[in-house]
C-alpha cells in the first residue's frame, strides 16, 4: 500500500489512542484517501468485529467521493469489491468487521445504532448537532476532515473544548501527486483566498477583513516581549503576548487569556498562570481602578496611550503578523473583524477584544512618525 505523510500522521495519532483526530487541509493533500486507507487496515486486522461509519452530508457526495476512493483502495489491494459489498445497505465486510457509508443531512438519521469508529468526511457541511449525536454514539476514535473554506463549529466549539489531535496538510504532503496536478494548483497562487484555503490549508477569511496580513507560526521567544490587555464587562477579558521584529517587519501574537465574568481577583489569578515576572502589560485605559488593583498585587501594568485606531491599523498593516496555532479566539477575531464603514475608516466594534489587547501592546513598541512606522523602546 502506497501512503502519504497524511496517512502516517493519522496512523500515529490513532496508535496513540487519540479520541478525536482533526484533518484540516488544502486540495489534493490526500486527507480522505489516507483516512480511508487507515480505516481499511484497522478493519482488516481487527481481531474482533467492529463497526466503522463513514458519514457525509449527502449520498451523491459519498458515492462520487469517499466510496469511489475506498473502492479504489480495495482494488489496489487485490480485493474483489462485489464479493464484500452490500449494495443495498452500502457497507463492506472487511475481515471480521463492517465499514458502512451513509449520509446525515438531518438529525433523524443519526438517532440510531452505535459504532466503534466514526469518520465525518467534509464535516464542514454537517451541522454541529449532527456531529454531537454521532460522536456520543461512537465508542472509539472519531476522524474529521474538511477544506477550511471558512471558520465553522470545529474551530469555535470543538478545538477549544475537546481533547483532540490536529493535523494540517497541503498538497505538498501528498507524494503521489503528479507534477501536472502540482502545477495546476500552484498556478492559482494569484487568487489570495483560494490559495490560502486550498493551497496552504488555512482557514479562509471573510471578504473585507481588516487585517489580512497574518498567518500561523511559532512565537519568536528570542525577542523582547510584553502583554496587551483588554478589559471586559459583558465582553471577555483578553490578554495577548506580543513581540516585534523590527529588522524583518514581523509582529508575533499569542493568545493568553479570553474569559468572561472575571472579578479583579479572578483576573489576577488567571494572569498569574502565564505572566512572566516584571514583564510590562499595556492595558486598556478605560479601567484605571482595575489597573491600580493589579499593580498593587505586583503586576507591572500601565494604561495605553490614546491614539486614533485607524493609525494603529495602518501601523499593523505595515508588518506581517504571526499568531500561534493555539490562538483560536484570536484567529476568529482576525477572520471576522471588518470595516463598518471602510470609506470613513470606521471598524466594526465587535470581534476585536484580543485584537485591541494586542494593538495596545504592539503600538507601544511601534511608533508612527511622519507617516513612517518605527520603533519606540521595547519594554
Amino acid at each position: 500500500m502506497v501512503t502519504t505523510n497524511v496517512f502516517e500522521n493519522n496512523l500515529e495519532a490513532y496508535s496513540n489512542k487519540e479520541p478525536l483526530i482533526i484533518n484540516q487541509g488544502g486540495t489534493s493533500s490526500s486527507k480522505t484517501f489516507s483516512v480511508l486507507q487507515l480505516l481499511y487496515l484497522i478493519a482488516l486486522y481487527s481481531k474482533t468485529k467492529i463497526v466503522i461509519s463513514v458519514v457525509s452530508y449527502a449520498l451523491p457526495h459519498l458515492k462520487y467521493g469517499a466510496i469511489r476512493d475506498f473502492e479504489n483502495i480495495l482494488i489496489s489491494e487485490g480485493v474483489i469489491v462485489d464479493e464484500i459489498k452490500n449494495k443495498t445497505d452500502l457497507y463492506y465486510k472487511v475481515g471480521k468487521s463492517i465499514i458502512e457509508f451513509f449520509s446525515a443531512d438531518n438529525l433523524g438519521k443519526v438517532h440510531g445504532p452505535r459504532r466503534d469508529i466514526l469518520y465525518l468526511n467534509e464535516c464542514n457541511y454537517l451541522k454541529f448537532d449532527i456531529y454531537t449525536q454521532l460522536t456520543i454514539r461512537t465508542k472509539g476514535t472519531v476522524f474529521l476532515d474538511y477544506n477550511p473554506t471558512r471558520e465553522f463549529w470545529v474551530h469555535t466549539d470543538v478545538i477549544p473544548n475537546e481533547n483532540h489531535h490536529f493535523i494540517k496538510s497541503t498538497y505538498l504532503d501528498n507524494q503521489m501527486l503528479s507534477d501536472n496536478i502540482i502545477s495546476k494548483i500552484e498556478a492559482r497562487k494569484h487568487n489570495e483566498n483560494w490559495w490560502r484555503v486550498y493551497g496552504l490549508g488555512e482557514v479562509g477569511r471573510l471578504e473585507g477583513a481588516i487585517l489580512q496580513n497574518w498567518s500561523y507560526g511559532e512565537f519568536d521567544e528570542t525577542l523582547p516581549f510584553g502583554y496587551g490587555m483588554d478589559f471586559g464587562v459583558k465582553d471577555p477579558d483578553a490578554v495577548v503576548k506580543c513581540a516585534v521584529d523590527k529588522k524583518n517587519k514581523i509582529i508575533y501574537w499569542k493568545e493568553e487569556l479570553y474569559k468572561n465574568s472575571l472579578s479583579t481577583n479572578d483576573l489576577y489569578n488567571a494572569v498569574n498562570n502565564f505572566y512572566i515576572q516584571n514583564k510590562l502589560i499595556i492595558a486598556e485605559s478605560a479601567g484605571p481602578r482595575t489597573i491600580m488593583d493589579l499593580k498593587s498585587k505586583g503586576i507591572n501594568i500601565k494604561a495605553v496611550s490614546k491614539s486614533k485606531i485607524v493609525d494603529d491599523i495602518k501601523a499593523l498593516m505595515d508588518y506581517q503578523i504571526i499568531i500561534t496555532e493555539d490562538s483560536h479566539n484570536l484567529a476568529k477575531e482576525l477572520n471576522n473583524w471588518v470595516w463598518l464603514d471602510k470609506k470613513g475608516e470606521v471598524p466594526l466594534d465587535d470581534y476585536n477584544h484580543l485584537i485591541d489587547a494586542a494593538r495596545y501592546c504592539t503600538k507601544t513598541m511601534i511608533r508612527v512618525k511622519r507617516g513612517n512606522v518605527g520603533f519606540s523602546k521595547v519594554y
